[in-house]
Order: structure tokens, then sequence, then C-alpha cells
């Protein structure tokens, strides 16, 4: 008895099959007819059972009628193409190799559709559901460990868009002060020729900085690793080169710093890099961030003079090495100008200290200016191809030159880089 009862139950379910096989025979036709009501209605009519739901032909008749249903107005807010991608992606599960030829194209599309719209949330500062989009299409492209579109005609721009999706995540986590998941991303993305570039290894540095102060420098030795790494591949850029400063000031690994600059320039005393690198070291220490000058400042800056000096005889037309050859007297003139500021009183000892201080701060700026100039003619020749870290500096020397300009009340020079500014400033 017991064995009927099963055999009858077994064959209602495979009616059941049957009966659900034919909806997904249905939605096809009614699909090809442009029935897409009747379409949608008879393909979630399949997807109700739970055999059906699983099978591959009924997986891709969904992921067909809902990318469909995506051009018709009727149904484009709902975004049909995000059920119909996890359709495929359950489909590449079950099994990978079913219809290939049609599959990829279609998971193709809802790649490009997902980081279209998580763009769009990016740009709105939809963050969290920028997010969730742009891991969609990281996820297609990364099918079968990153290979499943090897052989598909457009692999190659899938393999931009996903990099370009994995940048944006890896910006929200950074912004959104996630740094641990930024660090993974932006290892990702310095290790992609797509998205490599200076300013994103400087993202991956600023991150395992706010990693490490947050969580007692675990992952020191890794940061310390991704700034040799970073100074290797972008060895003129400034803000890489000060992040390597500032850290091991930071550390305490000073000495260390010094003593590995010394033996690179002894190594090849005529590489311009390498000494304008000990320029910037001795630079940042004669003036420490947020600590008192040390005694011995005077000697610093003078190393860090002679440095620029050979620097700027190897290689006189670099703009960076002007600018912060310029920097350098700028700077000092800046701290005399705090002082001189400083001075409240009016009896002739505090007027006397006054046009002292005035004197040595315009002995300063009179040693800046021939630099500032030169960096900003170098700079302005090159302006339409300039990166963005040159264009920064490009301003901040502008403003510098601008403000000795105004004290020696050069009035036509300070009308034309207030101009340069302007202009920059997009005013």
């Amino acid at each position: 008895m017991k064995k009927t009862v099963l055999t009858v139950a077994a064959l209602g379910f495979t009616l059941m099959s049957m009966a659900q096989d034919k909806y997904v025979t249905s939605a096809l036709t009614a699909l090809s007819q442009k029935g897409f009501d009747e379409a949608k209605t008879d393909i979630d009519r399949a997807m109700t059972s739970p055999e059906t739901k699983e099978k591959p032909k009924a997986l891709l008749a969904k992921a067909q009628i809902y990318f469909s249903l995506q051009q018709i107005e009727k149904y484009k807010a709902t975004f049909p193409y995000r059920e119909g991608s996890q359709a495929l992606l359950k489909l590449v599960e079950v099994k990978p190799e079913y219809e290939k030829e049609d599959v990829n194209p279609i998971l193709f599309y809802g790649a490009c559709m997902y980081y279209n719209d998580g763009t769009i949330a990016y740009n709105d500062k939809k963050y969290a559901e920028a997010n969730e989009l742009l891991k969609q299409t990281v996820k297609i492209h990364d099918l079968a460990g990153g290979k499943r579109f090897e052989k598909f005609q457009l692999g190659k721009n899938l393999d931009t868009v996903s990099a370009n999706a994995t940048l944006t995540m890896a910006r929200i986590a950074f912004y959104d002060n996630k740094s641990e998941e930024a660090i993974a991303l932006f290892n990702k993305v310095k290790s992609n020729p797509i998205t490599r570039s200076a300013d994103n290894a400087i993202l991956l540095l600023q991150s395992y900085d706010a990693y490490n102060s947050k969580n007692g420098n675990k992952l020191i030795n890794d940061e310390l690793a991704a700034i040799q790494e970073a100074r290797t591949a972008y060895p003129n850029d400034i803000n890489i080169r000060n992040k390597e400063m500032n850290r091991f000031l930071d550390l305490g690994k000073m000495a260390e710093l010094v003593k590995k600059m010394e033996e690179a320039v002894e190594k090849d005393p005529n590489n311009a890099d390498i000494n304008f690198n000990v320029a910037l070291l001795y630079q940042g220490m004669s003036s420490p961030k947020d600590a008192p000058k040390p005694a011995n400042s005077a000697e610093l800056i003078t190393k860090s003079e002679n440095a620029f000096n050979k620097a700027l005889k190897l290689a006189p037309e670099n703009a960076n090495y002007n600018y912060n050859f310029g920097a350098l007297y700028f700077n000092q003139a800046f701290e005399v100008n705090e002082k001189m500021n400083a001075i409240t009183g009016s009896t002739a000892a505090d007027l006397k200290n006054y046009d002292d201080l005035k004197a040595k701060r315009d002995v300063f700026f009179g040693k800046a200016i021939p630099y500032l100039e030169k960096a900003n003619s170098i700079f302005q020749n090159t302006e339409s191809s300039l990166a963005e870290s040159d264009k920064e500096v490009y301003f901040a020397s502008l403003s510098a030159a601008k403000q000795i300009y105004a004290a020696q009340n050069k009035t036509e020079q300070l009308k034309e880089v207030s101009a340069k500014l302007k202009k920059m400033s997009g005013q």
C-alpha cells in the first residue's frame, strides 16, 4: 500500500514538473511574439516550481524575458535586468557551460547595466546602494576566476568596466572611513594596469595610515612596503615622497631614512631625483610637522639647499625641483612674517624689530622668487598635459609668487599671476 502511494506521488510530481516546463515554452513563445506581459506571467509561474526554477532552460528563459522587459517603459523603473542577471548567475552556478554563447552577451550587458546604475548612485551620493550595484559588476566579471569572458568579443571592455567598478568601491570605502575594506580594494586597484595611478597609490597609503592610527600600527609593515612600492613606481610624485618622510617621522625612523637616502646618493651621485629626495628629507626634518624645530634646524636647511642645488644642476628644467627649492625659502619667509605680525607695540624698539624682520623676510622672498618663477614658466608651457598632482603644485607655486609680488608691490606681476590663479579656479 505504501509503495502505491509513493508511485502516485512521484507521478504527480512529474506531471507538475512537465506543466512548469510547458510554461517555460509558452513564455518564450509569447516573448517571440512581443507578448511581454504574458511572457512575464508564464515564466514567473514556471519559476514557482522548486525543481524548474533551477533548470538551465528556465533560468536562461527568465533572463531573456527580463532583459527584454528592461527595454519596455512599463517595466523599466523596476530594473528587471537585475532579476534577469541573478537568474544567469544561478545558471552559471548550476551548469557553467550551458548555452555559453547566448549567456555571455546577456551577462556582459547586465554587468554594464549594474555599473551604470552604480555610477549614477555614486554621483547622487547614495554610496551604500552604489556599492551593492558595483559588487554585481565585479561578481559577473570574476566568474570562473575572471576567465569566463576570455574568448568573448567584448571581454576586454568588461575588464575595464570591472576595474573601474572596483576603484569606485574603493573610494566609497575610503570616504566612508572603512579603512580595512579600502586597503583590500585599493590593493586590487594598484595591481591592475587599468586603474594603477599615483593618486590611487596615495589613497592606499592614506587608508593604511587611517587603519594603523586606530589599530596600534597593526599593519605598519604592510604600509611601509606599500610606501616603498609607491616610491619605486612614482619616484617623482611629491605627495608620495612627503608621505614617506612624514610616516618615517611619525614612527621615529628618520635616522633610518637619512641613512638610506645618503647611501643612495653615494651610490648614484648624478641621479637628480635622489638628490631631490634628500633635499626634501632635510627640508622636512628642519621644520617637522606638529613638532618643535630641532636645534640643528639651520644646519639641516643648509644641507637641503646643497641637495637642491645638485638636483637642479642635473635637471634645471624640472618644475617640481624649482618649486620646492623656492618653497624652502618661502616657508622661512612665512615664519618671519608671522613674527612680524606678532609685534603689536609701537615703541622704537618694536619698530626696529619689525624693520629688521621685514628685511630678513624680504631676503627670503628674494631667494624664493626666481625658483617659483622658473617653475611657473615650465608648468605654463605644459599646462594642457599636466597631471592632477602637477596642477596642484602649479597652483601652490602661483599662490606663493602672488604673495611675494604683493609684498614687493610688483603690480604687473601680481595682476598676471592673479589672472592665472583665477583661471585655474574656474572663476
